[in-house]
């Protein structure tokens, strides 16, 4: 072989290598970035459902406490936002909303209860639906990294 086809074929050769190698580090990178992106998005879009969700619980516990009875209003709200969760997370995220929500309800349909009570409550950690989810959709979150 002629040692100019030769340089020519070598030439050819290193170009087609660089050029594959460019190709797929920009491919891999854009890939990566895309999923660091998907991962961002659905990180924020859960922090938002969760946060409604709290605030909804929230409302209806306030509500619960200085009140017999169920705001049917809120809790139509809160079972939708449920419901929502359920279609997002992970099981102990679901189990501690669902927890939250039974709780709230119950606490509700109970009697009404005095400010001691109240005061008593909030030293209860089995009381503390809220944080309990918190807490769930803390851990969820820390895996969308």
């Amino acid at each position: 072989m002629d040692s100019g086809a030769l340089s020519a074929l070598s030439a050819l050769g290193g170009t087609m290598v660089g050029a594959l190698s460019s190709l797929s580090s920009t491919w891999m990178t854009t890939r990566a970035q895309a999923r660091a992106a998907r991962l961002a998005d659905e990180r924020a879009k859960r922090e938002d459902l969760y946060g409604r969700y709290m605030d909804e619980i929230a409302r209806l516990y306030a509500a619960a406490l200085k009140s017999v009875g169920v705001d049917y209003e809120r809790l139509t709200s809160a079972y939708a936002l449920s419901g929502r969760i359920s279609l997002h997370a992970g099981d102990a995220v679901v189990e501690a909303s669902d927890n939250a929500l039974r709780y709230v309800v119950d606490l509700a349909l109970g009697p009404t209860r005095s400010a001691e009570e109240m005061r008593t409550m909030m030293d209860d950690r089995s009381a503390n639906v809220i944080s309990a989810f918190a807490k769930a959709c803390r851990e969820e979150l820390r895996t969308l990294r």
